[in-house]
C-alpha cells in the first residue's frame, strides 16, 4: 500500500497495555515495518477522525467511523474451528455484520468476514477508497443522513418514555387517585 499512496501513514490505537505489547511483538517480526507507521496508546476516535480511510474491525467500532464520516473497510476472522461449528448449527444467519451497512440496509461499505479476510484483499479494499475519491465524497452524505437519523433527540424521546411509564405504573394511578 505504501508503493501505491505517496506519504501514507498508518495509526494503530492499541486498546490496552497487552494489546500494544502484542502489536509491538507482531512488528518486531516482521522483515520490512512499514514506513510512518505509528501505535497510540488508545486513543482510537482520535485515530478514526484522523484517519482518510478506517480498516477496523466489525463492531461498535464501525459505528464511531460512521458518525466520523470516514470511509472504512470492516474486517472480521474467527478462529476456523469456532467458525465452522457456528455454520454448522445455522448460528450465523446474517450476511451483513456493519453496522453501517445494516443501517442503510445495503453495502456501504467493504466487509471482509472470514476466508475473505486476507491481507491482500484488505489491501485492495483500503486502496479502492485512496483511488475513488468520488466514492468517498458520495459515501459522506449517506453517513451525514444516517447520524440524524440516529440522533433523532433521543434525550426527550427517552425522557417521554420515561414519564409514560411512570403515569401507566399502578403506584402512579394509586397516587394520584388518593389526591
Amino acid at each position: 500500500m505504501a508503493t501505491q499512496v505517496p506519504d501514507l501513514q498508518v495509526v494503530i490505537p492499541a486498546a490496552t497495555a497487552e494489546c500494544r505489547a502484542e502489536i509491538e511483538r507482531l512488528l518486531a517480526g516482521m522483515t520490512t515495518r512499514p514506513p510512518n507507521l505509528r501505535v497510540l496508546d488508545g486513543q482510537a476516535r482520535t485515530a478514526i477522525v484522523a484517519s482518510d480511510v478506517v480498516l477496523l474491525a466489525s463492531g461498535t467500532a464501525t459505528l464511531e467511523a460512521m458518525l466520523a464520516q470516514r470511509p472504512m473497510v470492516v474486517a472480521y476472522k474467527l478462529a476456523p474451528l469456532t467458525y465452522r461449528i457456528v455454520k454448522a448449527l445455522g448460528l450465523l444467519r446474517i450476511a451483513t455484520y456493519a453496522l453501517p451497512n445494516v443501517l442503510a440496509g445495503e453495502q456501504l461499505v467493504p466487509e471482509l468476514m472470514q476466508d475473505a479476510c486476507t491481507p491482500q484483499s484488505l489491501a485492495d479494499a483500503v486502496l479502492a477508497w485512496f483511488h475513488n475519491p468520488a466514492a468517498v465524497a458520495a459515501l459522506q452524505p449517506r453517513f451525514r443522513a444516517m447520524h440524524a437519523t440516529l440522533r433523532r433527540d433521543a434525550s426527550t424521546q427517552a425522557a417521554a418514555a420515561v414519564a409514560e411509564l411512570l403515569e401507566a405504573s399502578p403506584s402512579a394511578q394509586d397516587s394520584q387517585s388518593r389526591s
